[in-house]
This record gives structure tokens, C-alpha cells and sequence, in this order.
């Protein structure tokens, strides 16, 4: 009979039904896990994933910064070209009509105490939002900046691929819903006042006024 140390632990091994592990081993190795799990505070891995409020109205409004700001580029720089310059206006228009129903579908979810990330609605409308905002960025940032000889404007990094986009706005939704859900109502109407001001402006509010 195979003699076994009283360090060895058994455990399981393919071609006899048992394998030889230290126990040694196996103690470290668990000494190991405990002081890695001490180290890291209860809920930490959960506080860091989730975004603040603040945060998750951020990138809604960074969106809605991005967007105007390469809708007045194309005002000042895409006008040359006349079939660009429609085309512009017309993408940043859908892409306006797109985000703005998103936010009053958001609105509409929290009013009436639905989680918008479980919402078909909304699922729907971030997925016509986040192309529609892609394709008017792409749009200028190809046709109109891409288009420049010489020193060209600045663009603002934005994200450029549609499940990334999607991904983004789903937390910050979800942020944004848990936070309300907590509030009272003073505070609830203050998380729609901020809501209220994710809209994105017109184009003619953002184009250069002629001169007389």
C-alpha cells in the first residue's frame, strides 16, 4: 500500500482515482487568498464599476457638447462645399431629433418609476440616438475636417462605434435611475432639471450669424 506523508492532502488523479497535493500548498496558497481578500475593502470591486450621478449626467452632456461643437465646425468650415454643408445639417438635425427623444424617453421611465436599461423604449430610442450621433460625427470629421488642406480645427475625441456608445449611455441610464429612485422629491425634481437640460441645441442657434 503506497505510503502517504502527513503533509500530502489527497485529492483526485485520472489514471488511479487520486492525485498527491501538498498540504503545505494548499495552506499557502489559502493564506494567500485571505490576505488578498482583507486587502480589498467589502464592496469596493461593485464602488468602483458604478458611476455618480454627476458622472453619468456627464456623458450625456459630453455628448451633447461634442455633438454641437462639430456642428458649429461644419457651420464655419463645411459651408464652402454647399452638398456637405445640407447633408451636415440634415445629420446633425436627425441626430438632435434622435438624442432628444432619448432624453425625454428617460424622463418618461423615471416619472414613472422604470428602470430605463429595462426598457424596450429606451433601448430602442439609444440605439437610433448612438447611430445617428456616429454618423453625423463621422460625417464631419471625414468630409468636412478630413477635406482641409493646412492646419485643421480640433476635433473632441468622441466615441466612435455604436455597441461602445450604447454601453455608455446603458450605465450612465442606469446611474442616473438608481440615484432618482433614492431621492425625495426635491431632489427628484432637481435630477429631472438636469435631465431637461441634456437637449441638444438647433443648428441655427449654433451657426455664425451672417453679417449685414
Amino acid at each position: 500500500m503506497e505510503r502517504v506523508s502527513p503533509d500530502d492532502a489527497i485529492v483526485a488523479q485520472p489514471s488511479s482515482g487520486r492525485m498527491w497535493l501538498s498540504r503545505r500548498s494548499l495552506v499557502v496558497s489559502g493564506a494567500l487568498i485571505c490576505v488578498a481578500n482583507l486587502s480589498r475593502p467589502a464592496g469596493s470591486a461593485a464602488v468602483d464599476s458604478a458611476p455618480s450621478l454627476s458622472d453619468a449626467v456627464g456623458v450625456l452632456a459630453r455628448e451633447r457638447s461634442a455633438a454641437e461643437q462639430y456642428a458649429v465646425i461644419l457651420a464655419t468650415v463645411g459651408r464652402k462645399d454647399i452638398d456637405v454643408y445640407v447633408r451636415g445639417i440634415q445629420l446633425y438635425a436627425d441626430a438632435k431629433a434622435e438624442f432628444d427623444g432619448l432624453i425625454a424617453q428617460l424622463r418618461v421611465d423615471l416619472i414613472e418609476g422604470r428602470n430605463p436599461t429595462r426598457s424596450s423604449k429606451f433601448a430602442t430610442a439609444l440605439e437610433a440616438a448612438a447611430k445617428s450621433r456616429i454618423a453625423f460625427t463621422n460625417f464631419v470629421s471625414d468630409q468636412v475636417v478630413g477635406k482641409i488642406e493646412g492646419a485643421k480645427p480640433g476635433l473632441i475625441d468622441v466615441v466612435k462605434v455604436v455597441p461602445d456608445l450604447v454601453k455608455a449611455i446603458t450605465d450612465a441610464g442606469l446611474a442616473i435611475w438608481e440615484a432618482f429612485a433614492k431621492a425625495d422629491k426635491e431632489r427628484r425634481d432637481a435630477v429631472l432639471s438636469e435631465v431637461d437640460h441634456l437637449r441638444w441645441r438647433a443648428f441655427a442657434d449654433l451657426a455664425p450669424k451672417p453679417e449685414n
